[in-house]
């Protein structure tokens, strides 16, 4: 009997989907949401712990009082990692879920304390700032690993001979290293504009309660310590104006990667595609069809095309949040929360998969070489190296090398008789050039005619990649230094004895 297969397509597969892209590629279609604030809750008793404990080292609550309240929040906790606790939509957010738990284990007297001196203005922003803290953290992650795999991967290919494209159309000899690294490049500039952000995020709003501060005696750079951000963000009123701002950027950033892995995505349908066949993915990073047997789809590249255009939408729409409202906490702001858990949960993981169907895929060299055979590549460099060789303008070389194109007819090449023949009638000697003429029918030697800093020359190359893996272990350690601190903050925070 046949077995049943999870999805009704594949038979003809040698390896099953992966289950992660089929994950990211169904998307929300099969998987129910969260509750927006049951995505904060984590972060909501951190910023409830910190609060309770500033209260007490500034006498603000007595020892009892906080030492009840930090074993309400322990208790919350547990129920809720055992599946016991579920937010209840009539008490209208996390906030008051958490403190009415509090108030129902501990008595009324001690939960009502619990929201001395703060507002939900200034708690869901610092809910919401652990929040992007963290997120901006594992995308990181997701990106570092796929600038890895890049350089890994390029460090391989420094000698994959192919095409290079301008509007789509053969253009230029280059190598698919030298592709690769193009990829790491940009992903290192992600990389470098998610450590900016977490600079500006990581400033704590705690304190500034409504918008106007508070009359309790309050330790702002307690909290702020206690919740591992590097310093507080000072004025009260901007702390609570400026909600959307750190959102905004968190999706700008987003959509930046997310284009960088659009590129990606339709290089691999491209060049993966039967009627060019340079790059074959593996049978686990594509998909089938339910009526066609006989498909290989690259689903999970579509999905990250399609995302990369919502991405783009959902940032304008939180830059247009603040438009119109006055200083201070106005409620338009609500609807950020759940399109920056959108975002994150559409998008953290884009890297991943994408990292991982790069890994998997077959580089056909030869097949990519033999595509050099068309466009006339190497036309650019013959025109350069012409000027070179021949003392003549730019100008005057390219005329002459678009002649010897004209001269080859379809060749697909420019032909050795018909190069000659172009540099004699501009009234250059043939001999004059004659390293030019003899290296022109071998792509390697073009190729090599580029030497300077960045080009495809595999010297220059693997010069590229060591730089490359110099900051991207740089960007690794940051990350690692910035986790360590941030769980060694959220357990001395939960370990707190009064």
């Amino acid at each position: 009997m046949t077995e049943i297969k999870k999805q009704i397509w594949g038979s003809h597969l040698s390896q099953s989907p992966d289950e992660a892209m089929v994950r990211f590629c169904a998307g929300r279609d099969v998987s129910p949401l969260k509750m927006a604030d049951e995505e904060l809750l984590i972060f909501d008793l951190w910023t409830n712990r910190a609060h309770v404990i500033m209260l007490f080292e500034q006498g603000i609550i007595q020892k009892k009082v906080a030492l009840d309240i930090l074993e309400g929040l322990l208790e919350l906790e547990s129920e809720w990692k055992n599946g016991r606790f579920e937010l209840d939509p009539q008490k209208e957010d996390v906030h008051v879920n958490v403190e009415h738990f509090v108030s129902t284990r501990k008595g009324e007297e001690t939960g009502g304390r619990i929201h001395t001196a703060r507002s939900r203005n200034d708690q869901v922003a610092t809910d919401m700032r652990l929040f992007m803290r963290q997120a901006v953290l594992s995308l990181s992650g997701g990106v570092v690993g796929l600038a890895g795999e890049v350089a890994r991967l390029a460090e391989a290919h420094l000698q994959t001979l192919m095409p290079g494209f301008t509007h789509t159309q053969p253009a230029m000899i280059t190598t698919w290293g030298h592709w690769l690294a193009g990829y790491g490049q940009a992903l290192l500039r992600d990389l470098e504009r998610l450590k900016a952000l977490y600079a500006r995020l990581n400033r704590s709003p705690l304190g500034a309660a409504a918008s106007f501060g508070t009359s309790w005696p309050i330790n702002r750079e307690r909290t702020a310590d206690l919740l591992a951000f590097d310093r507080v963000d000072e004025n009260t009123l901007d702390c609570v104006s400026s909600r959307w701002e750190m959102e905004f950027e968190l999706a700008a950033a987003i959509g930046v990667l997310m284009n960088h892995l659009a590129v990606m995505a339709q290089d691999l349908v491209l060049l993966s595609h039967p009627y060019w066949g340079m790059i074959r993915l593996a049978d686990g990073y594509v998909t089938g069809s339910s009526i066609m047997p006989q498909k290989r789809n690259p689903d999970f590249a579509e999905v990250i095309r399609g995302k990369s255009a919502w991405v783009g939408g959902q940032a304008a729409g939180l830059l247009a949040v603040a438009k119109g409202g006055m200083s201070g906490y106005n409620r338009d702001t609500q609807i950020t929360k759940p399109m920056v858990l959108d975002l994150v949960r559409e998008c953290v993981d884009a890297p991943l998969v994408m990292k991982d169907a790069l890994a998997t895929a077959r580089v056909h060299g030869e097949k990519m070489e033999e595509r050099l055979k068309e466009g006339f590549l190497a036309a650019a460099d013959f025109a350069d190296s012409l000027a070179r060789a021949g003392g003549i303008s730019f100008r005057r070389a390219y005329h002459l090398a678009a002649v010897a194109v004209r001269y080859s007819g379809d060749a697909g090449v420019i032909t050795s008789q018909a190069a000659r023949r172009a540099v004699e009638e501009g009234g250059i000697p043939a001999d004059q050039v004659e390293q030019v003429l003899a290296e022109l029918d071998h792509p390697a030697k073009v190729l090599e005619w580029r030497q300077h800093t960045g080009s495809p020359a595999p010297l220059q190359v693997k010069k590229h990649l060591a730089g490359l893996t110099k900051e991207l272990d740089e960007q690794n350690k940051w990350l690692r230094e910035q986790e360590a601190n941030l769980e060694q903050k959220w357990n001395a925070c939960r370990d707190y004895t009064p």
